[in-house]
């Protein structure tokens, strides 16, 4: 059973928007993002069972937990990147580039077994660093869609290539 999702609580959870917002920007210092995490507290506090007068403090600990996992991931991703880049200029022999390039191209057939507006979301938001709000203006759906979307494509990749 999902939670509370009267118009009393969709009407409290608009009040605590701009503070929620303004919580998650602290952590992750850009407003897109930040839009962006508050509205998946909405659907995470949708999802689930929670009582309705608490609405406040949980979705303030969900925005504040996704702002810190996001900000640690970014970070992982940073240094991810980092390691790889220095770890190329050192050595880029020919083994490690054939390898390199297997795995994109298997990479890229995957990508093409997507159905086209999943893809078009996917590209948008990985290749173009686009928010999921402006991937819903440009696709006309919202960005409940559009998380829908990216999930799919995460989870279609990750059992592709895992396999």
């Amino acid at each position: 059973m999902a939670a509370d999702n009267s118009d009393a609580s969709l009407d409290e959870f608009i009040q605590q928007r701009s503070d929620l917002i303004a919580l998650a920007r602290s952590i992750v210092g850009s407003r897109h993002i930040a839009e962006e995490l508050v509205q998946e507290s909405w659907i995470r506090w949708a999802g689930r069972d929670y009582p309705a007068d608490k609405l406040v403090p949980i979705v303030r600990r969900i925005v504040a937990n996704l702002s810190k996992d996001w900000r640690r991931r970014a970070k992982i991703e940073r240094d991810g990147l980092q390691f790889v880049v220095s770890e190329t200029e050192e050595s880029l022999d020919g083994e490690r580039i054939v390898m390199a390039r297997q795995e994109l191209v298997q990479v890229a057939v995957v990508l093409s077994e997507l159905p086209k507006r999943t893809l078009s979301a996917f590209r948008m938001h990985r290749l173009d660093g686009l928010t999921y709000a402006e991937i819903g203006r440009r696709l006309g759906i919202s960005t409940t869609r559009v998380h829908q979307l990216l999930q799919d494509a995460l989870a279609h990749v990750a059992l592709r290539i895992d396999t």
